[in-house]
């Protein structure tokens, strides 16, 4: 009896202590163990009692607590259960809790009704008197009632079971397990009767254990399962190491991406090994990228290397995670490629150039490197007779020249539209072979005539302080001054080029104010018989600059061609002159005719009937007043739409000249295809050959002709009076030229040739 007892007090101190400990913990399921083990002292007390008292009323009473502790305490492990396996309480719980008071009350009244139960005084084995339970109705009703209470809880639990993840059933197993063991304990003393009823020790084991799964255990068991899921699911090699780096674990996912053979745990530390994770003191955490090579190739992998440590900080061992990022490092470095390369050449883009030619030198000394642009001679033309896709490959086979004859250490990118740049070294540069290497070499494709000509800017890099942003816009500086040439390929940066940019500039950006304010004048120059007496005059354009003073056309009509704003100071031109015929006309000073100049680019920046129809409505003239002068020139290219719009000016009155007849290649051919109502003749047609008889037979057969198609000629540039009289003699009757007068204003014209 002794040992029972103790044994009794020890798990009963035990489960004090739980009662506190409970009271730290922060699980939600605590309170509902607490109050199981609240519950089971007053059980266990009672059957002290039982076991220690010869009194027949104390003994009594504690039987009563025993059986009505009891129903409580089948209660408390109603309201565990629930709690344990999610389960929400409803109205069934409090019906059972009803029926528990009813016991409770039926128990109580034993004392007066014997209903429940009787004692009836013993000897143990050991001599020792002992009161035990003689049962009545109301015991085994109670006993049922704990019967069916004991089966639902089971129930519960086995459903549970059923329904859960098998991970899951280290934790309701258990609890399972203890109960039955409780129960089955109690059933033994009920069924045999045994005098001394010992269970209470397994109620107090089962309050015990229920705490320490519910509240203390960690379900390792279920952190193991989940850790085997979670890693077999994973992408990733893992591999755990013990403290000897002997590997000890490798995931699902190593075994594939490494062709390791199942459970071969020495591979893992050979292979890892060479990759510097040392066993002594197994490595240092870190986190890195490995190039690896495997059958299909070469793979990159961000590696993750850690250490474990125990709560005393013993080194438990290590683990290595393997993250294949192969696919991920190719489409960064794709969009790495594409952010920073021309899409369709594969070479540098823009920015990119600019960024590396600034990286490269910053490391080298000045005037060891140069800069070169490139340029394809009327590339826009090359798309528009050939398509956009003719001049793609164009480009890419520039691209391919520059990349297969570009040493290591040069930089090359497409910069624009047509525009190649390479940051080349000054020793290597040779400009002859440059040019040989990636000009004239090809055509365009299926056009083996249409040869593709490149020209060059280049810049030397003296001062590397200098932004590659300068740098560029210098070599370009030098490339327009041979862009539209048609025989230089290649021009360097000089302070020439750097003032003809600043004064292009300045021209191009000043020519509306220049207008406004009057600094662009009209200028006449006057076309007079042979009598000497003027019929008309040229309109030439003078700029009177503020500070440069009479600038010469020279200076400034080609500037304003290139860059389209020739159209500006043309419409000025034709408008002053309308002005200044219908001025004449409204004082009387009729017959005299005014000629302008058209520009080749005047074609594609106006409509040109529309224009001049509007003039001459606008001021109310004649269209033979207003006389229309282009250079044979102008009909090198566009030839059919051009002829178009000159044939409905003719159609509309006004008179068509041709100027500098004679000097291109085409004249004949002009002469024979376009209506033309004046031919003008420069004199300096002479001046330009050595040979001045074979000139002069030449020029006589032109006058000739024009006399037979019945074509009036006007020879310009007579400058003496043994021109005047040869020209006369081959039968030319209208002159312009220093002889007569040169180009001078409106004022001094009039006074000089108008009739008063």
């Amino acid at each position: 009896m002794l040992p029972f007892l103790i044994t009794l007090s020890v798990l009963l101190l035990i489960i004090v202590v739980l009662i506190i400990r409970s009271y730290f913990s922060d699980k939600h399921i605590a309170k509902a163990v607490r109050t199981v083990l609240f519950v089971v002292i007053f059980p266990v007390l009672a059957n002290m009692i039982i076991s220690l008292s010869l009194d027949q009323i104390s003994v009594s009473i504690a039987y009563q607590v025993y059986l009505i502790s009891t129903d409580w305490l089948l209660f408390a492990l109603l309201l565990f259960t629930l709690e344990y396996c999610d389960i929400n309480r409803t109205w069934r719980t409090y019906l059972i809790a009803g029926v528990l008071f009813a016991d409770t009350v039926s128990i109580v009244l034993n004392q007066v009704f014997g209903h429940v139960y009787g004692l009836e005084l013993i000897r143990t084995i050991d001599g020792r008197p002992y009161y035990i339970l003689h049962s009545e109705v109301g015991h085994y009703i109670h006993l049922a009632l704990s019967f069916l209470l004991m089966l639902l809880l089971f129930v519960l639990i086995i459903r549970k079971l059923r329904m859960t993840s098998r991970i899951y059933f280290e934790k309701y197993l258990v609890i399972l397990s203890v109960l039955a063991f409780a129960s089955i304990w109690e059933a033994y003393y009920i069924i045999f009767k045994v005098p001394v009823d010992k269970s209470m020790i397994g109620y107090e084991i089962c309050a015990i254990l229920i705490y320490f799964f519910g509240v203390e255990y960690q379900q390792l068991f279920l952190r193991y399962q989940m850790f085997k899921c979670v890693i077999a699911k994973t992408s990733e090699a893992v591999f755990f190491f013990d403290e000897s780096f002997r590997c000890i674990y490798i995931s699902p996912g190593a075994y594939d991406m490494f062709n390791i053979k199942q459970d071969d745990f020495e591979t893992p530390e050979k292979y890892l090994s060479q990759y510097h994770y040392t066993k002594n003191p197994l490595g240092q955490d870190m986190v890195s990228n490995l190039i690896i090579t495997r059958e299909d190739g070469k793979h990159t992998f961000n590696v993750q290397y850690k250490r474990v440590y125990d709560r005393n900080n013993s080194i438990l061992g290590a683990f290595v995670i393997l993250d294949d990022r192969t696919e991920e490092v190719k489409r960064l470095a794709k969009e790495r490629f594409n952010a920073t390369h021309d899409s369709l050449t594969g070479l540098f883009d823009d920015n990119y150039f600019r960024e590396k030619v600034s990286e490269k030198l910053r490391s080298v000394k000045n005037g060891e490197y140069l800069m070169v642009v490139s340029d394809i001679r009327e590339f826009k033309v090359i798309n528009d007779l050939f398509g956009r896709e003719a001049g793609d490959r164009v480009l890419t086979k520039i691209a391919d020249i520059i990349r297969e004859n570009a040493s290591e250490d040069e930089i090359y990118g497409r910069i624009g539209a047509d525009n190649f740049a390479v940051l080349i070294s000054k020793k290597k540069f040779h400009i002859d072979k440059f040019i040989n290497v990636t000009n004239d070499l090809f055509f365009v494709e299926g056009h083996p005539d249409y040869k593709i000509v490149n020209q060059y800017g280049i810049y030397e890099i003296k001062d590397t302080s200098v932004s590659v942003p300068a740098m560029l816009d210098r070599a370009f500086m030098a490339l327009s001054t041979v862009k539209y040439g048609t025989g230089r390929k290649f021009a360097y940066f000089d302070q020439e080029i750097r003032d003809d940019i600043i004064w292009e500039q300045i021209i191009t950006g000043s020519v509306e104010y220049a207008i406004s304010s009057g600094q662009i004048v009209p200028y006449f120059q006057a076309q007079v018989n042979s009598d000497g007496r003027a019929e008309g005059a040229e309109v030439l354009v003078r700029w009177i600059h503020p500070t440069e003073g009479m600038v010469s056309p020279g200076r400034f009509i080609g500037i304003l061609e290139k860059s389209g704003k020739i159209i500006e100071i043309d419409k000025f031109m034709w408008e002053s002159a309308c002005k200044t015929i219908r001025k004449w006309l409204d004082e009387g000073k009729d017959g005299f005719y005014l000629s302008v100049n058209i520009s080749p680019k005047d074609f594609y920046y106006a409509d040109l009937y529309e224009v001049f129809t509007d003039l001459i409505d606008k001021y109310n003239i004649s269209p033979k007043y207003l006389r229309l002068e282009i250079t044979e020139s102008v009909m090198i290219t566009d030839v059919e739409r051009k002829l178009e719009v000159i044939d409905k000016l003719r159609n509309a009155g006004f008179i068509l000249e041709i100027d500098d007849f004679g000097s291109g290649y085409s004249s004949l051919n002009l002469l024979k295809d376009m209506p033309v109502d004046v031919l003008k003749i420069d004199m300096v047609f002479l001046s330009k050959t050595k040979n001045k008889d074979k000139a002069l037979i030449i020029l006589q057969q032109i006058i000739n002709m024009a006399q037979n198609l019945i074509i009036p000629v006007i020879t310009e540039g007579v400058e003496t009076e043994e021109q005047l009289n040869y020209l006369t003699k081959m039968g030319c009757k209208m002159f312009q030229g220093y002889y007569f007068s040169r180009p001078e204003s409106l004022e001094d014209f009039e006074k000089k040739y108008m009739i008063k």
